[in-house]
């Protein structure tokens, strides 16, 4: 019976040992990545919103879904869909759904939208997320959020690092870089 045990805390130790890296072995390098999440209401029309959506720095690679319900007198329509497209600048996203009526929706951050919580508007129609609107000209109109929180994050490309923009963008923590050199690391997934 001993031999049983020690062959057991063997194979125990071999394993754990397989399970936890070498120090200073090479892990894959993350990008960072805009992303607009979060939910709520607004004052108006506009209840259960849910959004979770994600790009790379450039809007490449756009995934997740958004939904919201619209309410106008007694009747109340579900939209969302899967996300087409994502195009964020500050803390403005422009959100491309791909649902059975395709939309674009407008999401504004706290700094944007004067609202400690955030605004949110919708338009029906396609959208490629290349136009931005801007707080109080959005067509159809934007509606502060009375409840929940709106997050988005532009995260930096290493191109969008270069020739000063590195002064516009902050890290993960929300602080600022401290040069170009410090913002294209952390574009590149190394920070």
């Amino acid at each position: 019976m001993p031999r049983v045990s020690v062959s057991l805390f063997a194979v125990f130790v071999m394993v754990m040992a397989l399970a936890v890296p070498a120090k200073g072995a090479a892990t894959a390098l993350v990008p960072p990545q805009d992303f607009v999440v979060g939910g709520g209401d607004t004052f108006g029309a506009i209840q259960d919103i849910s959004i979770d959506a994600r790009s790379d720095p450039l809007g490449g690679n756009p995934s997740g879904f958004a939904s919201f319900v619209f309410v106008f007198g007694i009747i109340s329509l579900s939209m969302g869909g899967p996300v087409a497209c994502l195009a964020v600048h500050g803390d403005i996203a422009v959100i491309g759904i791909a649902g059975r009526t395709p939309l674009t929706l407008v999401a504004f951050g706290a700094g944007s939208s004067g609202s400690p919580l955030g605004a949110f508007g919708f338009f029906v129609g396609a959208t490629d997320c290349s136009t931005v609107p801007t707080p109080g000209v959005t067509p159809g109109g934007v509606l502060q959020l009375s409840s929940g929180d709106l997050v988005i994050r532009d995260a930096p490309s290493k191109a969008q690092c270069k020739h000063g923009g590195w002064r516009t963008y902050t890290d993960a923590a929300g602080q600022p870089f401290r040069n170009e050199g410090d913002c294209i690391t952390f574009a590149l997934g190394a920070a």
